[in-house]
């Protein structure tokens, strides 16, 4: 498992400003931002990367103009931002989830490899995918705390937005 170290390692090839909001850069800067991204997300988006042999596009605001494809409230949201649709008691808020895509697969495909790989996101922590019916172009993962009796012996929970 990879840890917050990982953004040493140029192997890595995730960046901070693609885990947090730009605002909790402005508020605390780049160095502290690393608090606000959790093992989980590190983990969850390379091993992504890794099953689906693919670069996974998260935030993308450091690199690229307002318009289709920019993208800023996949990893950590501050408080105060809450995109269309988006839920107010969102894992996101905690540094607890993460939304992803990719150019090569659809939410649906994502959602498949997932399943097939289905041990190794359990091991990472992966517990919740959100309805892929409220996941227009992404697929959101997290790894909310597992409560007996509403959580499925296999497969992950699968919820909307709250």
């Amino acid at each position: 498992m990879l840890s917050i170290e990982a953004f040493q390692d140029s192997s890595f090839k995730f960046t901070p400003q693609e885990f947090v909001h730009p605002a909790i850069i402005q508020s605390v800067g780049l160095t502290r931002c690393l608090y606000y991204i959790s093992d989980f997300q590190i983990n969850y988006a390379a091993l992504l990367r890794e099953v689906l042999n693919t670069p996974v596009i998260l935030n993308t605001y450091s690199y690229k103009k307002p318009g289709p494809g920019y993208y800023v409230g996949r990893g950590t949201r501050p408080s105060f931002y809450r995109p269309e649709g988006g839920g107010t008691l969102s894992q996101h808020y905690f540094a607890n989830a993460l939304d992803a895509s990719t150019k090569l697969y659809s939410p649906r495909e994502i959602f498949e490899a997932i399943m097939a790989n289905e041990a190794r996101f359990k091991a990472i922590g992966l517990t919740t995918i959100e309805d892929l019916e409220s996941t227009p172009g992404w697929i959101h993962g997290d790894g909310r705390r597992i409560i007996p009796g509403l959580y499925p012996e296999k497969g992950f929970l699968i919820v909307r937005p709250l």
